[in-house]
């Protein structure tokens, strides 16, 4: 059965989470990002059947996610670290908003800056293609070469994508080169 995920329940969700994680004496970071974040960070009208987050794999924190599953009859992956593909390594505190942190617990939303650059680093077609211009418009991006820095930023080592360069021409006009 999949479950849909509204802001409301999002943070609800991550708020059973860490009272989970706290209860068990758990000491950890959980990196919120994807469209779950942009569901929590700006009200996206739109649902997610899961929540994106970084948390190296940790069993204890997959127990828990677990046991919440089991609580609600949700599926087991509801929460996933399958966007550790997509992290950026030139991340800094300050693109982290924190959403619950007590007792060793922290669970932290990315910003609009460093979720751009993850939606253009996966550009993913349609299924990217809103996130992406609504956090263009969070960022205040007017232009292509703007979006391609501030990618860059985060990215440094990497190229945009065909999918996320012809996103970015539709939506500025203009060449956009590698």
């Amino acid at each position: 059965m999949d479950v849909i995920f509204d802001r409301e329940a999002i943070i609800a969700a991550l708020t059973e989470l860490a009272d989970e994680l706290v209860r068990s004496g758990m000491k950890i970071q959980i990196r919120v990002v994807g469209g779950a974040a942009i569901s929590v960070a700006f009200d996206r009208e739109t649902t997610t059947t899961d929540v994106d987050a970084m948390y190296g794999a940790n069993p204890d924190v997959e127990n828990a996610a677990r046991t919440i599953a089991y609580r609600h009859g949700w599926p087991e992956n509801w929460l996933n670290d399958n966007v550790k593909q997509f992290a950026s390594h030139f991340d800094t505190p300050d693109d982290w908003t924190n959403l619950d942190v007590r007792d060793g617990v922290a669970i932290r939303v990315a910003g609009a800056q460093l979720l751009l650059a993850m939606k253009l680093f996966a550009a993913r077609g349609r299924r990217d293609s809103q996130d992406i211009d609504r956090l263009l418009d969070a960022c205040a991006i007017q232009d292509a070469e703007a979006a391609v820095a501030l990618f860059e930023r985060y990215y440094p080592e990497e190229e945009l994508s065909e999918r996320a360069l012809r996103q970015l021409h539709e939506r500025f006009g203009g060449s956009v080169g590698r």
